[in-house]
């Protein structure tokens, strides 16, 4: 049986045998799934007894690995709570289920109604309070599996959570809009399988592996205080065009690979590791901007295609450096001058709006004579440089826009 897309040649499944091929008749560890903040210890194995059949006509092997995840996810279930009850939450409130974290600090997070998943739907407010037995708790976490599978969720908003668990909204395959203001943390595959169009992160600064892996509604992420993205992030992330991750020190392994639509990447200075085949399969990409005076000797799995035909753009003076260091030597256009490169004039009449949310430039195009596009937070700080004509996934506040001499500050 070929391995599916993340397995084998891109460890989906660090624990699986045989270097993360996928199984047959194969012992797999727990930590395959649900390997951080589950309370899962990874010496408690499990065996699957029957072969796992081979793909039919009418299942690709995506369809298959999921059911894959969705039975061993029931069964680390009942590992984790340690109980055959169907339920598995304190109490319910307004349709909506919470563990109680801590009494005494009087935290809850929101967890999943029973084994069976589906007891979400519709849109979900997640409030910041609730009341229990006459104690007040503040909603802090959204908890492991919480909301996997729930298949008629379409939105969620949680302005008080700042921590959402491992496959928290596993495969919600209708969710294209979560509200997450203060969320720091999103746990390994919290949005795997999800419609998400755009995603906004104010406060985010740790994404977990294959967080959003499959994601492939998603156009546009915004994540301006992330410091660490895990292996596989954003895999296969196909309508994936804008990345903004201005203070970014760790990208990890594959964590771009197959986002085929992403035309730049914008690396700060910030970066201290760029994991192997980070860009792999990103055929696209056109504009690849470097800040490090010196640059970053690492294995992103630039395409042949890119190293041919996209743009380096590095700092001034430092083209030579570049050209004595892999994978940047390998570009065949390496250019200085930060961000003025791809093009030097900005078209006689661009236009700055606003409109559903997104910054919109008129008079601009997607081609390789398009202005770049600069867009600054009210502290100073750089959240999008590239050249799409539409920047969305920005949190609500106010920006400065500047497109080649023009400069103009927008609210959103």
């Amino acid at each position: 049986m070929d391995a599916v897309r993340g397995c084998g040649d891109s460890p989906l499944c660090p624990g699986f045998k045989d270097g993360g091929a996928c199984p047959t008749e194969e012992v797999l560890s727990a930590s395959c799934l649900l390997h951080d903040g589950t309370g899962i210890q990874s010496s408690h194995l499990f065996v699957i007894n029957n072969r796992l059949k081979a793909p039919t006509e009418d299942e690709g092997q995506e369809e298959m690995f999921m059911r894959i995840i969705k039975s061993l996810s029931l069964i680390l279930l009942v590992m984790a709570v340690g109980t055959t009850s169907v339920y598995a939450y304190d109490f319910e409130k307004d349709g909506i289920y919470y563990n109680i974290l801590s009494s005494e600090d009087r935290t809850v997070e929101v967890t999943y109604r029973n084994y069976s998943g589906d007891s979400y739907s519709g849109e979900i407010v997640i409030p910041q309070m609730v009341t229990f037995e006459g104690r007040t708790y503040r909603v802090t976490t959204i908890g492991v599996l919480a909301f996997y599978y729930c298949n008629a969720l379409t939105s969620v908003e949680m302005p008080s959570v700042t921590t959402i668990g491992v496959q928290a909204f596993l495969s919600c395959r209708a969710l294209r809009s979560v509200s997450m203001p203060a969320v720091t943390t999103i746990g390994s595959g919290a949005f795997y399988g999800c419609s998400l169009t755009s995603v906004e992160m104010p406060s985010v600064t740790t994404i977990g592996d294959r967080a959003f892996y499959s994601c492939r509604a998603l156009r546009s992420v915004s994540m301006p205080a992330v410091t660490t993205i895990g292996l596989n992030a954003f895999f296969s992330c196909d309508a994936l065009h804008s990345v903004s991750m201005p203070e970014v020190t760790e990208i990890g392994n594959w964590a771009f690979r197959y986002c085929s639509f992403l035309r730049s990447i914008d690396i700060p200075a910030s970066v201290t590791t760029i994991g192997e085949g980070a860009f792999s399969y990103c055929d696209g990409l056109t504009w690849v901007y470097c800040h490090w005076e010196q640059p970053l000797e690492c294995s992103p799995g630039f395409e042949k295609t890119v190293l041919a035909n996209a743009t380096l753009y590095v700092p001034d003076g430092c083209v030579d450096a570049y050209r004595t260091v892999k994978p940047w030597s390998e570009f065949a256009n390496i250019e200085e001058g930060g961000y003025s490169g791809i093009a030097n004039a900005t078209a006689p009449e661009v236009v700055i709006k606003v409109i559903d949310g997104a910054i919109v430039i008129e008079g601009s195009d997607s081609t390789a004579s398009a202005p770049v596009v600069e867009v600054y937070s009210a502290g100073g700080a750089c959240v999008y440089r590239g050249t799409d004509s539409s920047i969305g996934g920005l949190g609500h506040g106010i920006y400065v826009v500047k497109v080649g001499g023009t400069v103009q500050k927008v609210a959103l």
